[in-house]
C-alpha cells in the first residue's frame, strides 16, 4: 500500500556530481575561512559530489594532493590563503609536474592575476560571494573538460 508521500519523481535528472559509472566525483575543498568552507561543501555535496577534504591552506591541500592525487577529481582552491596561497599552491603542483583540474573560487583579484592561473593550468575563476548555481555549473564544466 502506497502511504500519502510516495511522490513521483518530478526530478528525474542525476545528480551533477555523479559520473556516467553513479560514484561520486571526488572534491578536494581549499578554504581558510570555515563559513566559505562549509557553504562550499554544502553546495558540491547537495549535487552528490564526495568531499575527500577540506584544508585550510595550499600546505595541507598539497600534501592531501601528493598522497591522494589518484582519487582527487577537482580541487576548488581559494586564492589568499596563510601559510601557503592558492597561487603558490597551483605553482608547487606544476614544479611537482601534477596537473590536477582546479577550479579557483576566490575574492576579487587583479586580471593578470586570473590570467596566470589560467595559463598555469586553473580550469576556471569563480567570484566570491559564493553561489549555488555559478558553482556547481562552472564544477560541471570543469569536469568535462580535459
Amino acid at each position: 500500500m502506497k502511504s500519502s508521500h510516495d511522490f513521483p519523481s518530478i526530478n528525474p535528472k542525476t545528480p551533477d556530481g555523479l559520473k556516467p559509472s553513479g560514484k561520486p566525483y571526488n572534491i578536494l575543498v581549499v578554504e581558510d575561512k570555515d563559513f566559505h568552507r562549509k557553504q562550499i561543501i554544502q553546495v558540491l555535496e547537495s549535487e552528490g559530489y564526495k568531499i575527500l577534504a577540506a584544508v585550510g591552506n595550499g600546505q595541507e591541500a598539497l600534501k592531501f594532493y601528493q598522497n591522494n592525487k589518484a582519487d582527487v577529481d577537482l580541487i576548488t582552491c581559494d586564492l589568499d590563503m596563510p601559510v601557503m596561497d592558492g597561487y603558490s599552491f597551483l605553482y608547487e603542483l606544476q614544479n611537482l609536474g601534477l596537473k590536477p583540474r582546479i577550479v579557483f573560487i576566490s575574492e576579487e583579484t587583479t586580471k593578470g592575476v586570473v590570467e596566470d592561473l589560467l595559463k598555469m593550468g586553473a580550469l576556471d575563476y569563480i567570484l566570491k560571494p559564493i553561489q549555488r548555481g555559478r558553482i556547481l555549473e562552472r564544477v560541471k564544466l570543469a569536469l568535462q573538460r580535459k
